[in-house]
C-alpha cells in the first residue's frame, strides 16, 4: 500500500489524474488547488462546469483551511458514523472550477486507511468525483469502470481493486452560523438546480 501511496501522491504533485479507491467507490482524483487537474477532470467525465465536485480532506483541520469550521469536533462525530460530505459556503485557496457560482464546496472526511494515509502524504484536499462519464451510471466496483476512464487518467492505484460497495454519503448543509441541515435525496435534486444541479457521490 506504501508504494502506491507514494506513486499516486507522485502523480497528484505533477498536476495528474489518479484513479482510486475512497470509503464509498472508486474516484478519481487530482490537486484541488490545480485548475489545470480539475479542467482535465471534468473533461474526462464530459461534466458540466455547473456542476461542482467534491473534495475529500484528511481532518477537519486541514478543511478548515479552505472553508470556515467553527465545530470541527461535531462534525468529526457525525462523519465516523456514516460517510458524510458537508456543504460549506465561500471556500478559499481551492481552483475555482470547484466551486458552483454560489461559491460553496463539498468536503468529506474519509474514514478509509488508504485515503487518509494518501492525503496526509499529499498534504491537501484531494478532488474526489465518481469514475464515470456524467450521466452514466456510476459503477460500484472497479471491473464496471469503463475503458475509457481508465485510458485517460495518468495514474490507476493498484490497491483495494476487489472492494465491491458503494455506500452513498449523507449530504449535510453548514450555514454561516454553523448549523446543519440534513439533505434528503428527494430534495437534493431540488436544491441542487439553484446551487450545484446535480451531485455524484
Amino acid at each position: 500500500m506504501n508504494n502506491e501511496i507514494t506513486n499516486a501522491v507522485d502523480v497528484l504533485k505533477s498536476g495528474g489524474i489518479i484513479l482510486y479507491p475512497t470509503d464509498t467507490i472508486w474516484g478519481i482524483g487530482c490537486d484541488s488547488c490545480c485548475d489545470i487537474a480539475v479542467k482535465k477532470v471534468y473533461e474526462i467525465k464530459r461534466r458540466d462546469y455547473s456542476k461542482p465536485l467534491i473534495c475529500l480532506a484528511s481532518s477537519f483541520e486541514m478543511a478548515g483551511e479552505y472553508v470556515e469550521i467553527s465545530n470541527p469536533k461535531k462534525l468529526k462525530s457525525i462523519s465516523e458514523k456514516s460517510p458524510t460530505t458537508f456543504i460549506f459556503n465561500n471556500p478559499v485557496k481551492i481552483s475555482k472550477y470547484l466551486s458552483s457560482n454560489n461559491y460553496s464546496i463539498g468536503f468529506r472526511v474519509p474514514n478509509d486507511n488508504f485515503c487518509l494515509e494518501l492525503l496526509n502524504k499529499f498534504g491537501r484536499p484531494i478532488v474526489s468525483t465518481s469514475a464515470n462519464i456524467s450521466g452514466i451510471d456510476i459503477p460500484v466496483e472497479f471491473n464496471l469502470i469503463s475503458s475509457e476512464i481508465k485510458s485517460k487518467v495518468d495514474y490507476i492505484v493498484n490497491y483495494g481493486k476487489n472492494k465491491k460497495s458503494y455506500t452513498p454519503s449523507t449530504i449535510l448543509r453548514i450555514d454561516e452560523k454553523g448549523l446543519i441541515t440534513k439533505l434528503r435525496w428527494e430534495l437534493i435534486k431540488k436544491l441542487l438546480k439553484k446551487i450545484w444541479k446535480k451531485i455524484f457521490l
